[in-house]
C-alpha cells in the first residue's frame, strides 16, 4: 500500500472476535456471506449464504454451504424458513436507510423464536478533517481456527453503532437477548 492511500484510511486497533457455535442453529441465513464466508466456515452445510455480489460469493471458501446472489432488502424466501439469521460485519455496507427493509425481511423469514445474530463495526460520524475510509482488522477465532481479515468502507454517511441497531430491532418488535460492545465492534443476539 502506498503512502497516499495509507494517509486516507483510518484503521482501528485489531479486534479479536471469538465465535461460539450455537447448538440450536439448524438452518442459517447468512447476510453478506461472501468474502471470507466466516459463518459458512463455522456452520458448513447449515448455511445459506447470500450476497449481492457474485464476486464476493466466488471468493468465499469452498464448503458445503449454499451460496446465492440475493439482496437482503428483498429476500426471495418464503416466510419463517430460518432458525437463525446472521450478519457478520455486513451492515457497514448497507445504507442506513435500507437497514429498515433488511430488518423487516429478516423478521419475515425467521421462524418463531428464531434468532438474528449481528456482529458490527462501530463507525463514528465522519468529521470534515477525518480520513476518507474507515477500516478495521479482525482476528476471528472459532473451532481452533484463526482467520485474519479486514473490512473498510467509505466513511461519509456510514456511521453506525449498537444503539441504532437495537432501535431497528425494537421497531420490528424483536427482543434483545444479548448485547456486547467492545472497543470498536458490537455483537447482538436478537429473538423473534
Amino acid at each position: 500500500m502506498n503512502e497516499i492511500s495509507k494517509a486516507k484510511i483510518h484503521f482501528t486497533e485489531e479486534q479479536i472476535i471469538e465465535i461460539q457455535e450455537k447448538e440450536n442453529a439448524k438452518r442459517i441465513l447468512d447476510i453478506g456471506g461472501g468474502g471470507e464466508g466466516i459463518i459458512s466456515q463455522v456452520y458448513g452445510d447449515k448455511v445459506v449464504a447470500i450476497d449481492i455480489s457474485k464476486n464476493e460469493l466466488n471468493e468465499a471458501p469452498k464448503n458445503d454451504s449454499l451460496k446465492l446472489i440475493m439482496d437482503a432488502r428483498q429476500l426471495k424466501f418464503l416466510d419463517e424458513q430460518f432458525d437463525t439469521v446472521t450478519s457478520f460485519f455486513t451492515f457497514m455496507y448497507i445504507n442506513n436507510k435500507d437497514l429498515k427493509k433488511v430488518f423487516k425481511e429478516v423478521k419475515r423469514v425467521l421462524k418463531p423464536g428464531g434468532k438474528f445474530l449481528i456482529w458490527g463495526l462501530i463507525i463514528p460520524e465522519k468529521k470534515k478533517e477525518d480520513k476518507d475510509i474507515f477500516a478495521t482488522r479482525l482476528n476471528v477465532k472459532f473451532k481452533n481456527i484463526s482467520i485474519e481479515t479486514g473490512y473498510g468502507i467509505l466513511w461519509e454517511d456510514n456511521d453506525q453503532d449498537i444503539d441504532r441497531v437495537i432501535d431497528l430491532a425494537l421497531q420490528n418488535e424483536l427482543e434483545i437477548i444479548e448485547q456486547k460492545q467492545e472497543d470498536q465492534y458490537f455483537y447482538l443476539e436478537i429473538k423473534k
